[in-house]
């Protein structure tokens, strides 16, 4: 980009003289930032603005040239002339909303073209040197920041306030069911629980059953039987070969439930993806995050089964600042793509009170809170005590922002591998429709 194109400076002119000349869009102009200005005496010249505009001072083109004067700018940082000029074409108050959106655009535009300059000298220096190849995943990083950037920079300013409390509340709440009185679209669920205590198991029940339209404790009808939800896993844990052996029993223990009530069976391929990535993903490397985006692109599930939480970045369990990385980026797919998210943990090895094994999950802090359902499967004091448990308790561990229809306690079934141990549980229930 040229300088020609790359800056415009009758409208840094038009929108300081209308600062100074109009009390309108003063928020407006606050918001500029220093380098939206590319002539460096108008940056001086705004930055003394805001100044007076943020401690509430008058300005005029007299306040700001004293002001100017009190900060040692005059003569050599900020022209007397040019100041006076500003005030000679200030812009029409009508016509500061688009000036000011012109200067933010060119201003990125600008950067933009930096970081492409910058990148391709990199590049062409590398190849001349001879040196390694340049860093693509740093340089793919670099770009994307700059993206990031680029858009908060050009964002809308002229968005409506924040809504009044009264309309807010006025707003009617549609329920986005998934699973009804279970799970909401866009909600996360972090499932936890001790080594070999049946949360790989249940998790894969969930996925089978939300997909083949049964409710996910029970194995019975919802509504119809024809809910069934797109679901896809990407499994970082388990072999492809484990994965095939533990779902095509849950697979025909799910088809068996929907044969039991006059349902034919799930069309798998229709409703269910999956992905092995044993070795995990890194959701901190710029070329993962893409990859997930373009996975969940292709299958649109409504579901979402990812996991386990550690072996989504390959930084310290413990780092508090690569646990907010991770769930930024997965908040910021949730949000793009609408799904809900179920993940497990391995819950961290500290005791209650009662000498119980505490179910939050190892790692960051952070992941105790992220969630907005957490629950952990610990053996029940009464399980028979075989090598893997048969009996567990439900343990709510994060307390949860809203009720859900969550056993308390879960035994190994006939129609299912988890089903709930209190018979009263399936009272709670709604009744099927036809």
């Amino acid at each position: 980009m040229s300088d020609a194109q790359s800056y415009d400076l009758t409208a840094e002119q038009a929108i300081l003289g209308a600062a100074m000349n109009s009390p309108e869009h003063r928020d407006l102009f606050v918001s500029l930032l220093a380098d939206d200005w590319f002539n460096p005496v108008h940056r001086h010249i705004a930055a003394v603005i805001t100044g007076l505009l943020t401690t509430d001072r008058p300005v005029t083109p007299e306040t700001v040239l004293v002001e100017a004067q009190s900060r040692g700018l005059v003569p050599h940082r900020v022209d007397v002339m040019k100041l006076m000029k500003c005030h000679e074409v200030a812009a029409l108050p009508a016509s500061v909303p688009m000036l000011v959106d012109r200067l933010r655009n060119l201003a990125t535009a600008r950067a933009l073209s930096g970081i492409g300059t910058r990148l391709a000298q990199r590049m062409e220096s590398a190849w001349t040197t001879g040196d390694d190849p340049a860093d693509i995943a740093a340089a793919i990083a670099e770009v994307r920041r700059a993206c990031d950037d680029a858009e908060r920079r050009t964002a809308d300013l002229t968005l409506p306030p924040p809504m009044p409390m009264g309309d807010f509340l006025a707003i009617e709440d549609l329920r986005s069911w998934i699973i009804p009185g279970l799970l909401e679209r866009m909600e996360r669920i972090v499932l936890t629980g001790a080594e070999g205590g049946g949360k790989t198991v249940l998790c894969s029940q969930l996925a089978c059953c939300m997909a083949a339209g049964v409710h996910p404790f029970t194995g019975e009808p919802l509504g119809a039987g024809h809910r069934g939800i797109r679901v896809l896993v990407v499994d970082c844990e388990n072999s492809p070969a484990q994965s095939r052996r533990r779902f095509r029993w849950m697979v025909s223990m799910v088809d068996a439930a929907r044969t039991k009530h006059g349902l034919t069976a799930t069309e798998w391929s229709d409703q269910m993806f999956i992905e092995m990535r044993p070795a995990g993903i890194d959701l901190l490397s710029p070329r993962d995050t893409a990859w997930l985006d373009r996975t969940v692109t292709a299958t649109s599930p409504d579901l979402l089964v990812l996991g386990p939480l550690y072996k989504l970045h390959h930084a310290n369990a413990n780092d508090e600042s690569a646990a907010r990385e991770l769930v930024w980026q997965l908040d910021l797919l949730r949000e793009k793509h609408g799904f809900a998210l179920l993940t497990e943990a391995h819950a961290g090895n500290a005791s209650d009170g009662n000498g119980d094994r505490m179910m939050r999950p190892s790692g960051s802090s952070l992941f105790r809170r992220w969630s907005e359902f957490g629950f952990g499967l610990r053996r029940a004091k009464n399980d028979p005590g075989r090598p893997r448990a048969e009996l567990v308790d439900v343990v709510s561990w994060r307390g949860s922002r809203e009720e859900r229809a969550w056993p308390t306690q879960l035994q190994h079934g006939t129609t299912l591998p988890w089903m709930p141990a209190d018979p009263a549980y399936y009272d709670t229930l709604p009744r099927r429709s036809a």
